[in-house]
């Protein structure tokens, strides 16, 4: 049955998507690294796969496959256990034109090269025909895991999630996370009003990694492996006091508070706060390494500037490392 969400009006249901496992088996075949782990298991996958993935879209981001996710969501199979009727009608449903959803959980270069590859894949029947049969070699090396055993556990894990959201537990919670996607905070405004809305569905996955999060027109799909590893008490401690660490000295702090209000050199920096430059410069190395600052050359000298994003990915990362050890 549906569960609910924070706000008593609306239900957020929990569901198998087998497209979602389709993706996510694409994401570990197009990777350029090995599979460790959890996950381990998808290393043949992408030893098997990933040369093809590569050589259909010409090597630029192999391991995207929201066209495909498009595809489904025009097709009605988003929430199938099985991938019948999504390859039944996948050629009549990539030659009908339609427009592109809003894709907010895009960036506007993933959003543009969405458009252009399912333009490609109409006007391009080789193309269309390598792609096709790509996906179904794809899934018939996994299927028959996703029969014997997956599709058991996402259920088993659906049946838990659907309890969870019963007794007001909020959905981040079940997700392990904070934030859905700490360097882009919109994910997390356009995510919450799809819950409040009644247009959220979580998708727990078997093939899945940490955070899957799809906006399409309004409704948006989220959800997690649900055997993906995450870190351990030790790691996750050292994450939050390298964090804490970076922000530990007065001095730092103010060089950065400097540097988010004018650009500066490290001879400007120093005459400010009339220090030496080689501790100036120790201080903006540390900055530097934690991703806080950006850097632009002028003439023969660097102006430093402190970086927005930076910032809050300091702060989001420890925030998120902190609940992520919290349970439902």
């Amino acid at each position: 049955m549906p569960a609910r969400s924070d706000n008593p009006r609306t239900q957020i249901p929990v569901s198998v998507s087998a497209p979602i496992e389709l993706m996510w088996l694409i994401h570990w075949s197009g990777a350029t690294h090995d599979h460790h782990g959890a996950m381990g298991g998808m290393e043949e996958y992408r030893r098997v796969f990933g040369p093809d993935l590569h050589k259909l879209w010409d090597d630029r981001a192999p391991q995207v496959s929201t066209e495909m996710l498009v595809l489904a969501h025009r097709s009605g199979a988003m929430l199938d256990a099985d991938l019948d009727r999504f390859f039944s009608r996948l050629e009549t449903t990539i030659n009908e034109p339609a427009p592109l959803p809003s894709l907010r959980s895009e960036s506007v270069e993933e959003r543009e090269l969405m458009r252009q590859r399912l333009e490609r894949l109409r006007d391009d029947r080789a193309l269309r025909r390598r792609y096709v049969d790509l996906l179904k070699r794809l899934w018939s090396a996994a299927e028959a895991e996703w029969l014997s055993t997956g599709r058991a556990a996402v259920i088993t894990e659906a049946e838990k999630w659907s309890k969870a959201l019963e007794t007001a537990i909020p959905y981040r919670q079940l997700l392990q996370t904070q934030h859905l996607w700490p360097p882009r905070p919109e994910t997390d405004v356009f995510a919450d009003a799809a819950a409040a809305e009644g247009n959220m569905v979580m998708t727990p996955a078997w093939f899945g990694g940490q955070i899957h999060v799809l906006e399409f027109d309004g409704k948006v799909y989220v959800g997690r492996g649900i055997r993906h590893e995450g870190p351990t008490l030790k790691q996750m401690a050292a994450d939050i006091a390298g964090n804490a660490k970076t922000l530990s000295d007065p001095t730092r702090v103010a060089i950065l508070l400097l540097l988010a209000r004018e650009s500066a050199s490290v001879t400007e920096i120093a005459r400010h706060f009339q220090l030496s430059q080689p501790t100036v410069s120790a201080h903006v190395q540390v900055l530097r390494e934690a991703g806080l600052l950006e850097e632009k050359t002028m003439g023969r000298s660097a102006l430093l500037s402190a970086s927005q994003d930076g910032v809050r990915r300091l702060f989001a990362g420890a925030e998120e490392t902190l609940v992520r050890a919290f349970r439902p």
